[in-house]
C-alpha cells in the first residue's frame, strides 16, 4: 500500500488530489498509432476494411476479448491462436523498434512524485506489453509495483473493475482520485467507479485530425470527463 497523501498540496486541476491513475496507452506513451495501426491491418487481412476516423472512434480502448468478438461476428471466422495472438505480436515488435513518450509525461510525474501523490497505470494492455513498454521508455523504475492491466480484475474496461482495483492499492478512495484517460471505454469506467476528477486527454498522435479531435473531445466529455486537456502540461501548471 501507499501512505496518503496530505491533500492541497497542488494547485489547479491537481488540487485537492490525493492520487493519480493514469491509463497508458495514449496518456503516457504515444503507441495508439501503433496498436490501432496494427489493428486496422488485421481488419483488412480479414475482410473487414475500416477507415481511421472509424476505427478511432470504435476501437480506441476497446478490449482484445470485444475485438475478437467483433470479428468473429463479421466474419464467421474461428479465430483462435490468430487473433489477438498475431496482432499482439505485430504490436510488441514495433514497440521494440521505437516508442515515444507523450509530451509532458515526464515532468508531470516528477511533479508528483516531488510533492508526495502516489500514482499508477490502469491500463488494458497486457504485463508483458506493459514491462516492454516502460523498460523502453526508461520508466520501469517509476511504476514498479503499480502498472496495473485489465488482465488482473474480472472485467476489463468500461467496467469499473481495474479502478476500483487501482485506488484499493494506493489506499485512496476513489472520489479522492484523478484518473487521466484517453478512451471512452476506460472514461465510462472510471466514472462507474466514483472516481472524483476524470481528465480526457486528446494529446496522442492517433487524434492529429482536427475533426476527428474535435468529435473525441465530446465523446470523451458525454462518457464522463469532467476535464478536457490538449497536453498533460495543462495538469502542471
Amino acid at each position: 500500500m501507499v501512505s496518503t497523501p496530505a491533500s492541497g498540496l497542488l494547485s489547479g486541476p491537481l488540487s485537492g488530489i490525493k492520487a493519480v491513475i493514469f491509463d497508458f496507452d495514449g496518456v503516457i506513451v504515444d503507441s495508439e498509432p501503433i496498436s490501432l495501426g496494427e489493428l486496422q491491418n488485421t481488419f483488412h487481412k480479414h475482410g473487414i476494411p475500416m477507415d481511421w476516423s472509424t476505427l478511432v472512434k470504435d476501437f480506441l480502448g476497446t478490449s482484445p476479448k470485444d475485438i475478437g468478438r467483433f470479428m468473429q461476428k463479421q466474419t464467421g471466422e474461428d479465430l483462435t491462436g490468430i487473433f489477438p495472438e498475431e496482432w499482439h505480436t505485430r504490436v510488441l515488435e514495433r514497440i521494440k523498434q521505437g516508442l515515444t513518450t507523450i509530451d509532458g509525461a515526464s515532468e508531470l510525474l516528477d511533479l508528483l512524485d516531488a510533492n508526495g501523490i502516489p500514482y499508477c497505470l490502469a491500463s488494458g494492455s497486457t504485463p508483458d506489453r506493459l514491462h516492454l513498454s516502460l523498460t523502453k521508455i526508461g520508466e520501469d523504475h517509476r511504476f514498479e509495483g503499480r502498472s496495473f492491466s485489465t488482465d488482473m480484475v474480472p472485467n476489463g474496461k468500461p467496467a469499473p473493475d481495474i479502478f476500483i482495483y487501482a485506488a484499493e492499492a494506493l489506499n485512496v478512495d476513489p472520489k479522492d482520485c484523478m484518473v487521466v484517460e484517453d478512451g471512452i471505454a476506460g472514461t465510462v469506467g472510471a466514472k462507474a467507479a466514483g472516481v472524483g476528477r476524470i481528465v480526457g486527454l486528446v494529446g496522442g498522435s492517433h487524434l492529429r485530425d482536427p475533426e476527428l479531435k474535435a468529435l473525441h473531445r465530446k465523446a470523451l466529455t458525454g462518457a464522463g470527463s469532467n476535464l478536457i486537456i490538449e497536453t498533460l502540461r495543462e495538469l502542471i501548471g
